[in-house]
């Protein structure tokens, strides 16, 4: 059928369509959603953790497998340690044997260098107070 423009309207679409064929936009198409908070309220509890600390004694390189420590009281075979290199990283790594004098042997190499006086995480010292995941319990929240 042949329509005059005066008699027909533009649709939503941006069509010209004659008034029998003219559907309004559905009001579904307006509706928008509400955003979810998906987050965890609380994601780790907050447990106090302390290890004992002590420092490195000596420079050691980019490769080395063993470093000088100021104190290595309490150090064992097979404990973990974590040195913080010159870059601001740490390095976790465990004891590869027991110390000999202030030297640890580490159970992998240095991939960047430790300057005297960095420190050198030791979380087997205090073992009563530092707590790993497994053994969270309810009763610690």
């Amino acid at each position: 059928m042949r329509r005059y423009a005066s008699e027909c309207r533009l649709n939503w679409k941006n069509q010209l369509v004659c008034d029998p064929c003219f559907e309004p936009r559905h009001p579904q198409d307006f509706v928008k959603a509400i955003p979810e908070d998906q987050s965890v309220p609380i994601a780790r509890p907050d447990v106090p953790q302390t290890m004992g600390e002590t420092t490195v004694a000596m420079v050691a390189s980019r490769g080395a497998t063993s470093i000088v420590l100021t104190s290595v009281s309490g150090i064992a075979d097979k404990d973990s340690i974590g040195i913080v290199l010159d870059d601001g990283t740490v390095h976790w790594t465990y004891s590869d044997g027991s110390p000999v004098g202030t030297t640890v042997f580490l159970g992998s190499y240095l991939p960047a260098a430790a300057g005297v006086g960095n420190i050198v995480y030791l979380p087997s010292i205090n073992k009563e107070t530092w707590i790993t995941a497994t053994e969270l319990r309810g009763a610690d929240l």
